[in-house]
């Protein structure tokens, strides 16, 4: 009978019989008894007929789980009493089985969900610097908050109700751009971790507002702007002097600017080969297990710059091995001038802070596009674009840049096609 109470229909022959037989399709021992201790635990919480089992029901017993056990352990109790229901509903002919989706009784939606705590930590481990892990982390915490859904019921239209959300709070449109960015990255970095996932992110439908400053993210200065630039720093102070070997060092080694930031004096060769400078480059940007190690070669006026900023470090603090190159400074009251804050000598510059020096030399130059910057990464575009010009060979830029693959660098080749000297002109069968 199917109105049986439901502890009653757990002690009755027939609800022994067929949990009998549902435990006995287990293999091990360890397991029936799991699944037997399961099933008893539900039974006992409710007192009512087996096909007055319900959603309501259900959802109440999650509840009630939820309080002392984890969202594993959660998943895992309606696992099994969904396999027994199922075995239930095989067995007698008008009960239904009420769980028709394990994802119906989850308890660990959205932030909480140990799936996307586990994706954020490995895509956390792929970003370079610490400000950025915590950046990301925010905005990544922030948006699956506000979401509420798990990984694989996203859609394009959510990312659009989170920028709406966003506009109607009246961030601004670079705040807005930041955050779908870092939604975009980590949506990217889960569908090469799992096949089964689709990133739903379509950009041309979200008509982000493009910053001011990411605006200018590939523009290529003239020859003659970048030559400007890299005269303005006064070379008369310190500062000066490390500002100058910062501009060449991303004019014409094409750094990034966390890249600039991260050298130390351990990543300087000790020897030098004919009057060259060998310096290498670490923990590059790419996907975590590929990143390159290349080194650069100062040489010329980037080798002068960079001394001259040395002669500054050794005169004025104790370098040890692991202290960064380009050190930060502070206004000292006292002796009316920037000087060198020491306190911090052990702690690299700040991409940003790095940007703010190509900033302030780009205006001080009067170097303008119109609606655009000329950023740091300007200043990478325009060195790789003048070796290209110059005919250095493509493999040779492309470890320069740390490009995994070379169809990046590719960019800058076809950059400085022009009317006087392309490949149709070359080409025996165009002639």
């Amino acid at each position: 009978m199917m109105m049986f109470l439901i502890m009653m229909f757990l002690q009755t022959p027939k609800g022994k019989k067929l949990l009998k037989e549902y435990l006995d399709r287990f293999d091990s021992g360890g397991s029936r008894r799991i699944a037997r201790s399961i099933i008893q635990r539900f039974f006992r919480h409710f007192d009512c007929s087996l096909s007055e089992i319900n959603e309501t029901i259900l959802h109440e017993y999650k509840e009630i789980l939820a309080k002392d056990k984890s969202p594993k352990t959660t998943r895992r109790e309606f696992s099994a009493l969904r396999g027994f229901f199922v075995f239930l509903e095989e067995q007698i002919k008008k009960f239904h089985n009420p769980i028709s989706s394990l994802n119906d009784f989850k308890t660990d939606r959205g932030a909480q969900s140990e799936s996307l705590q586990k994706y954020l930590k490995g895509f956390i481990a792929t970003l370079n610097t610490e400000n950025t892990q915590k950046t990301y982390n925010y905005q990544l915490n922030s948006f699956f908050l506000w979401l509420d859904k798990d990984l694989m019921e996203i859609t394009h239209k959510d990312v659009m109700a989170y920028k709406d959300f966003l506009q109607e709070k009246n961030y601004a449109d670079s705040t807005i751009w930041s955050k779908v960015i870092a939604v975009n990255r980590f949506l990217t970095y889960i569908q090469r971790e799992n096949r089964k996932f689709h990133n739903p992110v379509d950009f041309s439908e979200l008509s982000l507002t493009i910053p001011k400053k990411d605006r200018g993210y590939g523009k290529v200065m003239s020859l003659e702007e970048a030559e400007r630039l890299l005269c303005q720093p006064d070379v008369s102070t310190d500062i000066g002097k490390r500002d100058r070997a910062i501009l060449y060092i991303l004019a014409v080694y094409g750094l990034r600017a966390n890249e600039v930031a991260k050298i130390r004096h351990k990543h300087i060769e000790r020897k030098r080969y004919n009057q060259q400078q060998k310096i290498w480059i670490e923990d590059r940007k790419g996907w975590i297990r590929s990143r390159p190690r290349t080194a650069v070669i100062l040489n010329g006026r980037a080798l002068e710059a960079f001394d001259a900023w040395f002669e500054v470090i050794k005169r004025e603090v104790k370098i040890s091995s692991n202290m960064p190159v380009f050190l930060p400074y502070i206004y000292n009251r006292k002796k009316g001038k920037l000087v060198i804050r020491k306190s911090r000598a052990n702690i690299p510059l700040s991409p940003r802070q790095v940007e703010n020096v190509v900033y302030k030399y780009v205006d001080k130059a009067e170097i303008q596009r119109e609606g655009e910057a000329i950023s740091a990464h300007s200043l990478r575009h325009s060195a790789f674009t003048f070796l290209a010009q110059s005919r250095v060979p493509i493999h040779e830029i492309q470890k320069l840049a740390g490009h995994a693959s070379i169809l990046t660098t590719m960019i800058y080749v076809h950059a400085v096609q022009d009317y006087d000297n392309h490949p149709g002109m070359y080409s025996p069968l165009n002639k």
